[in-house]
């Protein structure tokens, strides 16, 4: 909700998309070098943290863990600034783009580190502290103040410094950091199993950021700035998917091994595509309808790449959130690489096909392109692990979303497309699973009870 409530903000405040643009490039730069400056060891810290009680053998992964960290941060920033220096370069906001990238990297070790604990309240409550202050610091820096861009990245790098240090008050993490416990055979295990991750990460945060580079050099930094409000957007569909990514990450680790794998497996992959699809006709629609009034004019045109994107980001969940599951909970993660490494190559040349000839929409059309590739792949080399049986339940929302397309650039009445719109989503939730319908029904009871409460 923040995320969503920052764009209109952010686009009547900063007065240039090319401003808006600059910054949206020196995040993806951060999102790519996370898994450099990680080692994807929040990965690891969540993997043998988790299903382990012994307070001292957790002392030994979380020093590992600490360990590794610092060599590493040390070593990448010590390479860092000798590069700045000698090749003398002049960017924008450089040492803005510094700090973010290394609270950034605190806060995601730290925040999986209590996921591993067994603390989701710790991690839920530090990632609301993350993005109400991102909200707060935000209408001060940019709105009140008027610093802009500076502002964003304050906001951000602020507000993930106060996250770290409640994760820290409430589970003392640096006391269990004793390099007297340090193991040589835990680093071992733990770096095996993170390794492999870093050139998946790599690649993945690369094809994921790949489409402002391609639209920064075939178009300009003012077309990027489009670009970036339509993907603020479409991140509120990743975020829904992050958060199904980490409740099913427990549950897939603790049921890989159960005799009715294959069916439970199937049945989550069924509700969950079922589930994505409602969520992108959903939220596409409502976008569009509202969109008037939730950006400046000069953002206008980026509803027209909503549409494409949300269907690249339900083919991207479909790959990271769910079949990557199936190579983490085998911890044969290096059987991964191939899958991304063919992602990387289709995107890289299906963007310079499109990009040139259909701009911003042959950046969105590479994105289908390549994570359709991916699922495809991944569903075929995931049958090591758990077979998905057939159901005819996903022909339906494949259609819809197909026909819908059309609907959602053809029709220009707010009344026609929220009549639209309707119609589709009754009849999507009359053919959903059960398991759907039961989520929709507590939500609707949930918000029910709310309204009463709210009139009295």
């Amino acid at each position: 909700m923040i995320t969503f409530l920052m764009v209109p903000l952010y686009t009547y405040f900063i007065d240039k998309p090319s401003d808006y643009g600059y910054y949206d490039l020196c995040l993806s730069i951060c999102m790519l070098l996370i898994p450099a400056s990680t080692l994807q060891l929040r990965e690891g810290a969540f993997r043998f943290l988790i299903n382990n009680d012994d307070y001292n053998h957790q002392s030994i992964i979380i020093s590992s863990i600490a360990k590794i960290l610092i060599y590493n941060l040390v070593a990448l920033f010590s390479l860092f600034t000798v590069i700045v220096i000698i090749q003398e370069y002049d960017i924008r906001y450089l040492w803005f783009c510094v700090a973010l990238l290394l609270t950034m990297t605190i806060h995601e070790i730290m925040a999986q580190i209590s996921r591993g604990l067994g603390d989701n309240k710790v991690y839920v409550a530090s990632n609301l502290i993350n993005g109400t202050f991102i909200g707060i610091f935000s209408i001060v820096f940019v709105a009140v103040a008027g610093w802009g861009i500076a502002g964003i990245f304050l906001s951000n790098i602020i507000s993930r410094v106060l996250a770290i240090g409640f994760i820290e008050y409430k589970l003392k993490i640096a006391k269990r950091i004793k390099f007297s416990v340090y193991s040589q055979e835990t680093v071992r295990d733990i770096l095996r199993y993170c390794l492999p991750l870093i050139p998946i990460a790599l690649c993945w945060s690369f094809t994921v950021s790949s489409g402002r580079f391609f639209i920064k050099y075939y178009l300009s930094l003012e077309a990027n700035g489009i670009y970036a409000v339509s993907m603020r957007f479409t991140m509120i569909l990743q975020t829904l998917s992050l958060i199904f990514y980490q409740t099913w990450q427990e549950t897939a680790i603790s049921q890989f091994n159960s005799k009715d794998r294959d069916v439970f497996f199937s049945k989550v992959f069924y509700n969950f595509f079922y589930l994505m699809a409602l969520l992108l006709l959903a939220f596409s629609f409502f976008l569009k309808i509202n969109y008037s009034w939730l950006v400046r004019d000069i953002y206008s045109e980026s509803i027209k790449y909503v549409y494409p994107l949300c269907i690249a980001a339900m083919l991207n969940a479909l790959s990271s959130a769910y079949f990557e599951l199936g190579y983490q909970c085998s911890k044969e993660t290096s059987r991964a690489i191939p899958g991304i490494i063919m992602i990387l190559i289709v995107n890289f040349i299906s963007s310079v096909i499109l990009t040139p000839k259909y701009g911003i929409f042959g950046v969105a059309y590479a994105s289908i392109f390549s994570y359709l590739c991916l699922v495809i792949y991944r569903f075929i080399d995931t049958r090591r692990y758990f077979h998905i049986n057939h159901n005819s339940i996903i022909y339906l929302p494949l259609l819809l979303i197909l026909i819908s397309y059309l609907p959602f650039y053809l029709i220009t009445s707010i009344w026609l497309d929220l009549l639209y719109i309707t119609i589709v989503l009754l009849i999507m939730l009359y053919f959903a699973p059960k398991d759907i319908k039961k989520i929709v029904g507590t939500v609707l009871q949930k918000l029910s009870r709310q309204n009463d409460k709210l009139d009295n």
